[in-house]
């Protein structure tokens, strides 16, 4: 074979070689573009974490004598939810996150309505969850967990928003129907996804999510506690009624490791 046949096959190969690796090198990394990092499965995610003030406006040791006292306050606009803290039944009247705030309606309360009050903070601990989510599996477990602190801001909102008159009652029912949108949604799409799990912690998450969802369905038939109760009063002892069901949940789940 002529020398300068050989070069030339010698040539020809080497090239060919080349030009196959840079198409697997393209290829490669055209999967890596294409391929977000969130859609890659994730170890872990967590829940909320946050605290809420509370004014508590009365306390007894004894529960009946809490619920007695609780209609009271709730005719002036006052939520009047009793959350055991303690040894005492505290009947609370709304929660601020910011702790400020609430000492500003603790001592407009006094002011003007002579009424003496505490402020009692409670801690909600957050959870993780440890398990491979994809992105979507990831999108529907935050938008789930994450409800529970929505709600509650939303509805703290409207409340506020009523009370300033902002709202009057139409606009109210409207906006917390909104809340109960969101809220049925995240609950579906959430049993779509892990409704087959037989897994104790998701189960354990459905069911919290089921006890928000009638929470508001509740709230959003205007029902309320007795007669004389006001709404502004309804709204505020339902978004403590769902901070008591997520406070519980964060306690269920350490029963049921996921």
């Amino acid at each position: 074979m002529p020398k300068n046949n050989r070069k030339f096959r010698k040539y020809t190969f080497l090239l060919a070689i080349f030009f196959i690796s840079g198409i697997l090198v393209a290829s490669g990394l055209s999967v890596l573009l294409v391929t977000p990092v969130s859609s890659r499965p994730d170890a872990s995610l967590s829940s909320p974490e946050f605290e809420v003030h509370f004014i508590s406006l009365n306390k007894s040791q004894i529960l009946k004598s809490a619920e007695a006292l609780a209609p009271d306050y709730q005719k002036i606009g006052a939520g009047g939810y009793i959350w055991k803290i303690d040894d005492y039944y505290h009947i609370l009247s709304s929660g601020f996150e910011n702790k400020a705030d609430a000492i500003l309606v603790q001592n407009n309360l006094k002011a003007t309505s002579n009424l003496e009050s505490e402020i009692v903070t409670i801690k909600f601990n957050k959870f993780n969850i440890d398990a491979s989510f994809d992105n979507e599996s990831k999108k529907v477990m935050s938008k789930a967990l994450s409800t529970f602190k929505d709600a509650f801001t939303a509805l703290y909102d409207i409340a506020i928003s009523l009370d300033t008159l902002v709202y009057n009652e139409i606009s109210a029912r409207l906006a917390i129907n909104s809340v109960y949108s969101t809220i049925s949604s995240a609950k579906a799409d959430f049993d779509t996804l892990f409704s087959s799990n037989q897994h104790k912690g998701l189960k354990t998450i459905s069911e919290y999510l089921s006890k928000e969802k009638d929470i508001l369905e509740k709230l959003c038939s205007g029902v309320k506690l007795h007669s004389s109760q006001t709404y502004p009063s309804l709204i505020k002892y339902r978004y403590i009624e769902l901070l008591k069901n997520y406070h519980e949940l964060t306690k269920a789940i350490k029963n049921a490791t996921l």
